[in-house]
């Protein structure tokens, strides 16, 4: 090779090579997340322990306010102890609450009468039953507040902290078991938060909050297992995550407030008037969970509205019980409705779809 052909041969290897490289550099740059077409964890049930210890506290304390409420009338009730887990995972503001409502059960389910409606008057004593529902004097059932409030407070508020922590892959596996369901996301191995979520979804064509969350997740496990380069897909997941969840929570307030209205303007009995009473309390639990929560769409002051709205603020006496005696105030859960339907920007279509359980 004569020197002009080497210096030729030489300018063309070195062009290939820089041409390489930069097309290295730029797939280097922007690589591509490859989605798993299901969720896949090997380690799964070591990796949720905790979670799985909130879990079952959370089935244990309800299970014990189900036994006060059956009980109520005929066996004195013994106290009901916080679950320390379940109670270390939890809002102080409103583990505080839970402290004085679990004292509040039991008091009216060993005051040894029926819920007295005060009508106008004031209410007295300390609750009682109102058909099957163990109420508190105001018209309250406090078991609401305790369990479904606590789907906010605690569990939501733990994915939070999981969230805001070292992530890693198990990571992924601790949301999916503090929100209540399993790998698989399968409708019907649902509990606790995400008995709602699939009541809010459509499971017939597996679509909808459950299904969105099960994408999210999956796409977050795969960008945090992809390494720094897919922080912001897995970023942007674990905010539609939390996002799909919040709404989720508040349609199934606005499913609440229709139950409620609905039962209440055809109730003739107490056992008609104390389901209606349920209905209601679920709706004012599932909201006042997410009171304080730091992360979140909704803002303090929304749901403070809601609270009052439903005549259960979150700094005053509940006065639950106007709604069995003032039918003007059902105007009250339009009202709540609308709002909802207005800060998540839900079509009428949707908060129709909300009124029935999936």
């Amino acid at each position: 090779m004569n020197k002009i052909n080497f210096i030729r041969t030489f300018v063309l290897l070195l062009s290939a090579s820089f041409v390489f490289q930069a097309c290295t550099k730029d797939e280097d740059t922007n690589p591509t997340l490859q989605l798993p077409t299901s969720y896949t964890s090997a380690d799964f049930a070591t990796n949720v322990t905790a979670e799985t210890t909130v879990r079952t506290e959370i089935g244990t304390l309800t299970s014990e306010i189900n036994t006060a409420e059956s009980n109520a009338g005929t066996t004195t009730v013994a106290a009901i102890a916080y679950p320390s887990n379940l109670k270390a995972v939890t809002l102080p503001s409103y583990a505080t609450k839970v402290e004085t409502w679990l004292g509040e059960i039991v008091k009216a389910a060993n005051s040894g009468t029926a819920f007295m409606n005060p009508g106008t008057g004031t209410p007295t004593g300390d609750g009682g039953k109102l058909g099957s529902r163990l109420l508190d004097e105001n018209g309250l059932e406090l078991e609401q507040m305790v369990q479904k409030g606590s789907f906010g407070a605690a569990l939501y508020n733990h994915a939070l902290t999981v969230i805001n922590g070292t992530l890693t892959a198990a990571s992924t596996d601790k949301l999916i078991e503090i929100l209540g369901t399993d790998i698989t996301f399968d409708p019907e191995k649902v509990t606790n938060a995400a008995t709602y979520v699939r009541r809010r979804s459509d499971i017939t064509n597996s679509k909808g909050f459950l299904f969105d969350m099960r994408d999210n997740l999956i796409k977050a496990k795969a960008a945090i297992e992809g390494g720094s380069a897919f922080d912001t897909d897995r970023d942007a997941a674990l905010a539609e995550f939390k996002l799909n969840w919040e709404k989720s929570n508040f349609a199934t307030v606005i499913y609440y407030c229709n139950n409620a209205k609905t039962k209440l303007q055809s109730a003739t009995t107490d056992a008609e008037r104390g389901d209606a009473l349920h209905s209601y309390a679920e709706g004012v639990a599932f909201a006042a969970g997410w009171l304080g929560i730091s992360d979140k769409k909704i803002t303090d002051a929304q749901i403070e509205e809601i609270l009052t709205n439903l005549l259960a603020p979150s700094t005053g006496t509940p006065t639950s019980y106007k709604f069995l005696n003032d039918a003007t105030l059902l105007a009250n859960f339009d009202a709540t409705i609308t709002l909802i339907k207005g800060i998540y920007g839900f079509t009428d279509t949707e908060v129709t779809g909300f009124y029935t359980n999936n």
